[in-house]
């Protein structure tokens, strides 16, 4: 993978976003925006979906060929985060729901919680706690 950034990369090579579909060795499938490195390797960026074999479902922004910008996480225990990621780990504002429906929302940085963030027991904001 080449130190440059993407829109570089796309200068170099001359070949802008496309729209792929891709199913990965492993039985993962990616559907979305795909752009072409200066190494000449497609990565995905842009907006897409990866599912992968497990059934994990990341719908939302890629960047050389990682989770980059606003997603949704969704795992087959009914788990959800929707926020902000950063090199394939939460970073920014976000909301992780538990599969019991409570919720847990603030500020994550390269995936640990880290300032002001509220707890939503249960799916009820009446059951809500803060940390500081």
């Amino acid at each position: 993978m080449s130190d440059k950034k993407e829109s570089d990369s796309l200068k170099t090579q001359g070949v802008g976003p496309i729209k792929a579909s891709y199913i990965f060795l492993n039985g993962d499938r990616y559907e979305g925006e795909c752009s072409m490195s200066a190494s000449g390797v497609m990565m995905r960026s842009g907006s897409g979906k990866h599912t992968s074999a497990g059934g994990i479902i990341y719908t939302g922004e890629w960047h050389e060929d990682k989770m980059h910008g606003r997603g949704t996480l969704q795992h087959p225990s009914g788990a959800l985060y929707e926020g902000e990621f950063k090199d394939n780990m939460y970073h920014g504002t976000g909301t992780y729901t538990f599969p019991d429906g409570s919720t847990y929302k603030g500020w994550r940085e390269t995936g640990r919680s880290l300032t002001h963030r509220d707890w939503f027991g249960q799916g009820s904001s009446t059951a809500k706690q803060r940390w500081a």
